[in-house]
C-alpha cells in the first residue's frame, strides 16, 4: 500500500451528493471515508487483507468491463 496517498471520489446525483475518500497514512491500513452532503458519515479503517476482501466483493458485484450495475429484484 502506498503511504501518505489520499483518493476522493464524489459521489451520488443530483442533490443528493457525498464522497468517498480513501487514505493510507499509517502502514499497512487503509481509511476509507464517506461523507453525505459535507457531513462526515463513517470512517472505517481497514488492514491489508480486509482491503483484498473490499477489492473482491466490489468485482463480483460490479466485474471490470461491465458498464452498468443490476440491481437484485
Amino acid at each position: 500500500m502506498a503511504k501518505g496517498k489520499e483518493i476522493r471520489l464524489k459521489v451520488g446525483k443530483g442533490t443528493q451528493r457525498g464522497d468517498v475518500s480513501l487514505s493510507s497514512f499509517l502502514p499497512e491500513t487503509v481509511s476509507l471515508r464517506v461523507s453525505y452532503k459535507g457531513e462526515r458519515a463513517a470512517t472505517v479503517v481497514l488492514t491489508s487483507e480486509q482491503v483484498e476482501q473490499l477489492r473482491q466483493a466490489l468485482n463480483e458485484i460490479a466485474p471490470q468491463g461491465e458498464m452498468h450495475l443490476r440491481l437484485a429484484a
